[in-house]
C-alpha cells in the first residue's frame, strides 16, 4: 500500500484525488468551512485515463467521514465539495 496523500478539494468542482488504483479509502479532514457552513463530500470514479465526471449528480455522498472505493480494474477517484472547499486523506 502506498503512503496516504492529502488533497485539497475545490468547492463545486470535481477534484481528482487518486489515479490508477484498484481500491482506496477516503477520509474527510475538514467538515466545516471558514464561514461556519458544513461541508458535504461526494465521490465517484472513472476508468483510469477516461474523461472526468462533469455533473454533481454523478457523486455518491460519503457515509460518515470515510468512503471506500473498489473496482476490478484501475480507476481515477474524484471528490466534490458542497458548502465550502475541503480536504481529504486518501489511503490507496
Amino acid at each position: 500500500m502506498a503512503d496516504p496523500t492529502i488533497k485539497a478539494c475545490a468547492k463545486g468542482a470535481w477534484t481528482k484525488v487518486a489515479t490508477s488504483i484498484a481500491a482506496a479509502r477516503i477520509h474527510t479532514l475538514i467538515t466545516v468551512g471558514s464561514g461556519g457552513s458544513s461541508i458535504v463530500y461526494l465521490h465517484t470514479y472513472r476508468a483510469t485515463g477516461g474523461a472526468a465526471p462533469t455533473l454533481v449528480t454523478e457523486g455518491i455522498p460519503f457515509d460518515g467521514i470515510t468512503a471506500e472505493v473498489e473496482a476490478t480494474a484501475n480507476i481515477d477517484v474524484y471528490v466534490w465539495c458542497i458548502g465550502a472547499a475541503g480536504s481529504v486523506r486518501v489511503d490507496a
